[in-house]
């Protein structure tokens, strides 16, 4: 099981409805709004890496309201746990 996070930068007035429909998406295991340098974190699961890609590329990326996105894939194994 490979894990990443995407950090989200969303457009003003959009942040609930986006929480929202985010946490529809496939593969999207949790979603928050934070306070900080960006607005929502989302943690994404799949078998692979490239699964995460195509969740992030696909779906997330797709959704209205973001203006700024990134995932970060988690490295360590260990650290999973």
């Amino acid at each position: 099981m490979e894990i990443g996070y995407v950090f989200l930068s969303l457009e003003p007035g959009t942040k609930r409805k986006f929480i929202t429909k985010i946490r529809e998406v496939k593969g999207v295991s949790d979603a928050r709004l934070v306070i900080g340098t960006f607005d929502a974190v989302a943690r994404i699961e799949g078998e692979t890496i490239e699964e995460l890609e195509k969740i992030y590329l696909n779906e997330i990326d797709k959704l209205a309201g973001i203006t700024n996105s990134r995932l970060h894939i988690v490295a360590c194994p260990r650290s999973r746990k």
